[in-house]
C-alpha cells in the first residue's frame, strides 16, 4: 500500500514538472525573441535549450527552481552567436548575449 502511494507521488510530482517546465520555457522562448528583436539581431531556430537546473531563494526569500537555457542568434547572418536566459520560477532574472560583430 505505501509502495503504490510513494509511487503515484513520484508519478504526480515528475508530472507536475514537466507541465511546469513546458511553461517556464514557453517564456524562455518569448523573452529570447523579444530581446533578440530589441538587439536587432536574428533569434535562430526559434528554440531554446535547457542548460541546467538548481535551487534558489528569489527577492521575497521563498525557495524557486532556477532554469538557465541557452540559444543562438546572429547578427550578419554569417556566424552565430550564443545567449543565454536565467529564468527564476516563472519569471525572466537574466538575458546574456555573447559578444557579436554588428553588420
Amino acid at each position: 500500500m505505501i509502495d503504490n502511494g510513494l509511487t503515484i507521488l513520484l508519478l504526480l510530482g515528475l508530472a507536475w514538472f514537466w507541465w511546469d517546465s513546458r511553461g517556464v520555457h514557453e517564456k524562455a522562448i518569448a523573452a529570447a525573441r523579444h530581446n533578440c528583436d530589441r538587439a536587432g539581431v536574428t533569434f535562430l531556430n526559434d528554440t531554446v535549450a535547457w542548460s541546467k537546473i538548481r535551487l534558489k531563494r528569489n527577492r521575497q526569500g521563498r525557495v524557486q527552481l532556477q532554469r538557465s537555457y541557452i540559444f543562438e542568434f546572429a547578427s550578419d547572418m554569417q556566424q552565430s552567436y550564443q545567449g543565454e536566459i536565467i529564468m527564476l520560477g516563472h519569471q525572466v532574472n537574466k538575458i546574456s548575449l555573447d559578444a557579436y560583430r554588428v553588420g
